[in-house]
């Protein structure tokens, strides 16, 4: 693995695709050889065989030049390894995809995979499926020519006549003289129309067409579910001719409204009724060509192994080493980011600890002070002074003021404590306690300030209660700015605990 980064030769990347192609081809016929036709609906399924030479799938749908094996590309369509956006989010765009050969099977059935996006409420102009006589490379009609020989299946997105009935699925025929009708939408031509609307879906829409005893049915899956045989029937034509050989193509064109038009797979797959032999395979590989595929591959092989010991020369130090050490994986990442936390909340708590420590030695110096005012006036008997019973309020007042910081320096103190416990453990252990120290600062808060409000009540000027003058506070940090940060601060504390606790279950999922 160590020489992943190192740019092959262009013949190595042909050899490769040649090999992968041969392992697709024949993963699918042992797949799909023997699977019915969900389709077709009837008791005695048709046999089903998966036709490689017309199909396509991500990933490695492209090879290194661009092109696609077996299919052709016209227009504006950019094949990529896991697509072809047949037509881009921009204005007057023509694109489609067709394939090379010719089929000429009697009965098929193609699955098609595709996503129409686009920012605006109404996209245009649409995307077509088609099968035809002759490859329509470029043309009027959602990229493609005009007067086909064929059918071909409309999913368009434009509401041209106004009728408000689009976006909308429609099945229309042609036996090569007829023009379509765009204005109408087709729909004096349409041999079967259903609406639904397939644009920004959360799943990738899915098209199932069945040609079987001449009879032609349309099922859609409606891009809500992930569920890969979650059909539901949109139309179905009898009695329907069309030509025994064709080429299948899809297309795609934009107007003045433009949609992203990505095709992630086409699978055409061959049905026999039951009782007759299937076709010979002469569309697979011929023998001489397996061998071919097989002979190149293994010199690949050996070219790697070559290129594999001359880099292990070459860089003798990085010999044996593994490649997972070189990257950090979910779990360390996840550790490390719930260490930093833990270092955040401790250096929080920490400095909230040293200002409330600060505010409690005002708070004692602020009580000497009253305490000895009282004092100093009830000795010299002066009249009008503040009465003996309020005197009393204040200073028990002030005292359970003095007991309820010192009960908040000592849960800041348990706090610090088991953050710091908690970065010692290296785990999560703890996490329900600290949650109950923060509630229990919040209730202390809550006491502050309503002795602080009690105090305001009575120091009114309305009841003629005359109070020493205070000392000067320190302009550092009021009471009021305080008890407002440690609200906010145990607010955003709670928050990040119930965060972190979410993302550690959320983390768990995957382990």
């Amino acid at each position: 693995n160590v020489d992943r980064t190192r740019r092959l030769p262009a013949a190595g990347h042909r050899q490769a695709a040649a090999a992968c192609l041969l392992i697709f081809s024949l993963f699918f016929h042992a797949t799909y050889a023997d699977i019915p036709a969900g389709a077709v609906g009837s008791t005695d399924a048709p046999h089903r065989r998966f036709e490689y030479k017309y199909s396509f799938k991500g990933p490695h749908l492209a090879q290194s030049d661009g092109t696609i094996p077996f299919w052709v590309h016209t227009g504006n369509a950019i094949p990529s390894s896991d697509q072809i956006r047949i037509t881009t989010s921009l204005k007057s765009q023509r694109g489609s995809v067709w394939t090379k050969n010719k089929m000429n099977f009697a009965n098929w059935e193609a699955e098609v995979t595709f996503r129409v996006s686009g920012r605006g409420r109404m996209g245009a102009d649409g995307l077509a499926i088609w099968f035809t006589s002759g490859q329509g490379l470029e043309g009027p009609v959602y990229g493609a020519a005009d007067s086909w020989n064929g059918v071909g299946i409309f999913f368009d997105s434009f509401d041209n006549d106004g009728k408000k009935n689009n976006p909308a699925i429609i099945v229309v025929g042609n036996n090569g003289k007829l023009i379509y009708d765009h204005q109408n939408d087709g729909s004096t031509q349409a041999l079967a129309t259903c609406l639904r609307d397939f644009r920004n879906k959360p799943y990738p829409i899915r098209a199932k067409v069945t040609y079987y005893k001449k009879s032609l049915t349309v099922m859609i899956n409606n891009g809500f579910t992930p569920d890969r045989n979650d059909y539901e029937l949109c139309a179905k034509i009898d009695n329907m001719v069309i030509p025994y050989e064709g080429y299948f193509g899809i297309s795609a064109a934009t107007g003045g409204v433009a949609d992203d038009h990505d095709v992630l797979s086409f699978l055409l797959f061959s049905l026999t009724e039951p009782g007759q032999q299937p076709p010979p395979p002469e569309a697979e590989i011929p023998t001489e060509e397996k061998e071919k595929y097989r002979a190149e591959f293994e010199n690949f092989q050996q070219e790697l192994d070559k290129k594999k010991e001359a880099f292990q020369k070459e860089h003798p130090d990085v010999q044996g080493e593994p490649v997972e050490e070189l990257y950090e994986s979910v779990n360390d990442r996840e550790i490390r980011q719930i260490f930093e936390g833990q270092s955040q909340i401790h250096l929080e708590i920490k400095q909230l600890h040293r200002q409330l420590a600060v505010i409690l030695d005002e708070q004692r110096r602020y009580v000497t002070v009253v305490s000895d005012e009282i004092i100093k006036q009830g000795a010299q008997g002066q009249p009008g002074q503040v009465p003996g019973k309020d005197l009393d309020m204040i200073i028990n007042t002030q005292q359970e003021v003095l007991r309820t910081l010192n009960e908040l320096r000592n849960s800041f103190a348990e706090s610090l404590r088991q953050v710091g416990s908690l970065q010692h453990q290296g785990n999560a252990a703890g996490t329900y306690e600290t949650v109950q120290h923060i509630n229990d600062i919040k209730e202390h808060l809550h006491i502050v300030k309503r002795n602080v409000e009690h105090l305001i009540q009575r120091n009114n000027p309305s009841e003629k209660v005359k109070c020493p003058e205070l000392p000067p506070m320190p302009s550092c940090l009021s009471t009021v700015h305080f008890v407002v940060f440690m609200v906010i601060q145990s607010i955003l504390f709670i928050g990040y605990v119930i965060y972190r606790s979410q993302q550690e279950a959320a983390a768990k999922k995957f382990f």
